[in-house]
């Protein structure tokens, strides 16, 4: 008998085939499907599958219905090696995601956005992380108001909503993830041909893993407000500059757990040229932790180099991240660098630490044998800011503390990466890489290392 999972993939498969003839420029999903607009349907011509339900008419002049869904199958599985003193562990699971929305425009200036969301986990699974399963719930559900300004853009959402403001390396939806990061709160914006202009303030939405039981973490309250102007010396560039404030009631760090208030300014620059792309950030924090002051600091880059526009097109990237630890455990000050709520991308496919402590190397090369289809590979290697502090997760987890080794170097993790842009709706990618364990490690129960593998087939309409 044929395994459900195996028969779900094939319909992502066969339906990823049945639109490949449909392709143009201006249909584009965006990683935030709250952020689309189908409104040039209304006169252009329908020419995809999915276009009836892109474009609903709703009786009056500029009303309009949107619906919009994605389908996820990800299978993942790692085997951390045995060693003289322990067995193999190894974990195969299946991580599924479901999204359905709805936008309703109620002419040209206000708008309902609603979404859910369901993540769901089957297999083995030692230790899943809170955002691995989550039944059912409502992702984002917001009332938005635009009001243009001559060419200007003046805009303001409230509700449960996805934020992006300053940095995507500090807030980010975190779409890598099984389930995606949303917020309750509002945000307003003001756009102008040069200038972006963003504030915002919000609660974490909490995941509680069963169904529409998802509430605003009273806990954590998050404020910011951003600027940038674009053209900052590169084609396709922008320069920014972001304060960023969180108020938490409980944290955990190597030093001990407590009451965080905590203050980020940042600057960032980002763009690209024909054939150079660079993405930078500055960040300064301070604030209270528990009965004491806290000072951290973070520097992330990536510089990226197209040595050929001909053949399979290859580009050389370079990412380099230093963040701050805590220098003693004893002292009252604390030095840890809190990432707040970032991506899952700081290390490397896996996603598996975060940037607290971390100063990381990560050499890769990419290539386009085709078009829609990417080949990559990578090798970052990490190392302990601090010997005092300990090595953390993307959620701020204390992975593994400061006393479980000696010396900087965590360890690296060659890693190749397939992804195939199949059509406009279909992409599949894959992953496979290999943890080399470092000094750090050498006593811990990853001390042989471990291989990690993902494969993702991913439908959207």
């Amino acid at each position: 008998m044929c395994h459900p999972h195996a028969l779900m993939t094939a319909a992502l498969i066969v339906l990823c085939a049945a639109s490949a003839d449909a392709q143009q420029v201006q249909r584009a999903y965006l990683p935030d499907r709250g952020d689309e607009d189908w409104s040039f349907l209304k006169t252009a011509a329908r020419t995809d599958f999915w276009d009836p339900v892109k474009y609903v008419r709703l009786g009056r002049e500029d009303w309009f219905l949107t619906l919009s869904g994605e389908v996820r199958y990800r299978p993942e599985g790692f085997r951390i090696r045995e060693t003289a003193l322990r067995t193999a562990t190894i974990d195969n699971y299946l991580l599924q995601r479901y999204l359905a929305g709805a936008d309703v425009h109620l002419g040209a200036r206000t708008r309902v956005f609603a979404e859910l969301q369901s993540g769901v986990i089957n297999g083995s699974l030692r230790s899943p992380r809170p955002t691995d399963r989550n039944r059912l719930d409502l992702h984002q559900a917001f009332f938005e108001w635009r009001q243009p300004i001559r060419d200007h853009r003046l805009g303001v959402k409230v509700g449960r909503q996805e934020l992006s403001i300053g940095s995507t390396r500090l807030i980010s939806a975190s779409p890598g993830l099984n389930v995606k990061r949303s917020f309750d709160g509002a945000a307003l914006s003001y756009r102008t041909s040069t200038w972006t202009f963003a504030t915002a303030a919000a609660r974490l939405v909490s995941l509680q893993g069963g169904t529409f039981d998802d509430r605003s973490d009273s806990d954590q309250l998050f404020w910011g407000v951003a600027a940038g102007r674009r053209g900052a010396h590169l084609v396709r560039g922008e320069m920014g500059a972001y304060y960023l404030g969180i108020d938490r009631s409980l944290s955990l760090y190597a030093q001990g757990v407590g009451a965080e208030r905590r203050h980020t300014v940042g600057v960032k620059w980002t763009g690209s040229s024909d054939r150079v792309t660079l993405n930078y950030d500055a960040l300064f924090q301070w604030g209270r932790f528990s009965d004491g002051p806290l000072r951290a600091w973070a520097f992330a880059t990536e510089t990226a180099y197209q040595l050929s526009r001909n053949g399979w097109r290859p580009r050389v990237s370079v990412r380099a991240d230093i963040a701050s630890g805590d220098r003693d455990s004893a002292d009252a000050q604390l030095g840890s660098f809190n990432p707040l709520f970032p991506g899952n991308s700081y290390s490397g496919a896996v996603g598996l630490l975060g940037p607290t402590n971390l100063s990381d190397f990560t050499p890769a090369l990419t290539m386009r044998p085709r078009e829609g289809l990417t080949l990559g590979v990578e090798a970052p290697s990490y190392w302990r800011t601090s010997n005092a502090d300990g090595v953390y997760g993307t959620d701020l987890r204390l992975l593994i503390p400061p006393a479980a080794g000696n010396g900087k170097y965590v360890g690296t993790n060659p890693g190749v990466l397939v992804v195939w842009q199949a059509t406009r709706h279909c992409q599949l990618q894959g992953v496979v890489t290999r943890f080399l364990a470092g000094r750090f490690l050498e006593d811990t129960f990853v001390s042989s290392g471990f291989g990690f593998y993902s494969g993702s087939v991913i439908y959207r309409f």
